[in-house]
């Protein structure tokens, strides 16, 4: 892979001789980023939701590096150890994402959930797939004021001993930025 596509700070870029699992071993928190068609929505005016989340989170995996693992989900989901994340497209399958999510959970990781919607599968069936993880989960509700998925994300987070916060992407990034460093700092303890 051509190493100008790896974000610095990722879990390849800091891997040595390219022994992506061996680099894991350093790995605090686990981001499982919605990379779903609604992160394409502009951001009330603004650059759209995933553009502002991509820069948070590479500031990050920079500031921390080899502490963030990055998950990407929306009709699928998967691992993004070079850090970077999928344009958005299709739905909001969170299911197969705490399904990628669970081993890492088991390892030890913390889980730190970020979207603006809804899952495109029944919520019980999302949140009893998130109660088979070890540890908890946290959230992160990144989408309009008014939606329903802001209600769900509360429920998860309860549900499987998390924190909820709620950040509008589009009136404040740096809340984004700000809670998510939390959490990390959190998870190294």
């Amino acid at each position: 892979m051509d190493k100008a596509l790896i974000i610095s700070g990722s879990i390849k870029d800091v891997a040595k001789n390219g022994d992506t699992a061996l680099a894991m071993l350093n790995a605090k928190v686990a981001l499982i980023c919605d990379r779903s068609g609604s992160m394409a929505d502009d951001g009330w005016g603004q650059k759209p939701c995933w553009v502002l989340e991509d820069e948070v989170i590479e500031k990050l995996q920079k500031k921390y590096a080899g502490q963030i693992v990055l998950i990407a989900f929306h009709d699928i989901a998967y691992l993004c150890l070079d850090g970077k994340l999928p344009l958005p497209q299709g739905n909001t399958n969170m299911l197969d994402a705490f399904r990628v999510a669970e081993p890492l959970a088991d390892a030890g990781l913390r889980l730190i959930l970020i979207t603006d919607g809804q899952p495109s599968h029944d919520e019980n069936e999302v949140i009893n797939e998130a109660k088979k993880f070890k540890g908890n989960m946290d959230t992160i509700y990144v989408g309009p004021e008014l939606s329903p998925g802001k209600d769900f994300l509360a429920k998860l987070a309860k549900a499987v001993r998390g924190e909820n916060s709620l950040n509008d992407l589009a009136k404040d990034p740096a809340l984004l930025e700000k809670r998510l460093t939390q959490l990390l700092l959190a998870a190294g303890k």
